[in-house]
């Protein structure tokens, strides 16, 4: 965020913003959770984008294990990347790789 926008700006920007210029601009999205999956206005940008989204499975982790997490399942997140055009949002736990979160758009 901080490279795309600027340190100040960044702090500022609606996530339903990043979420699309990012995705426009050909990047694969990764969260620190899933709640992006779960908030109403946040999954339809990704659904309406087609974003590509990977998150943590547990929230609660520290910032060295988050890292280490998204590190351990490198692998796995480029070839879901390449291989699957979005919408979705992934959950990346390196015990078990990945598994599609429920995306809370369309409303069922």
């Amino acid at each position: 965020m901080d490279e795309r926008y600027g340190k100040a700006r960044s702090q500022g920007i609606q996530d339903s913003q990043w979420i699309e210029e990012a995705t426009l601009a050909g990047d694969v999205l990764l969260c620190k959770d899933l709640a992006i999956a779960r908030n109403a206005l946040e999954a339809q940008v990704i659904y309406m984008s087609n974003a590509r989204v990977f998150g943590l499975a547990r929230a609660s982790l520290r910032g060295v294990v988050m890292a280490q997490w998204y590190l351990d399942s490198e692998a796995k997140i480029v070839q879901a990347a390449t291989r699957a055009s979005g919408p979705y949002v992934m959950a990346v736990n390196p015990s078990y790789g990945l598994r599609r979160a429920r995306l809370a758009y369309p409303p069922s």
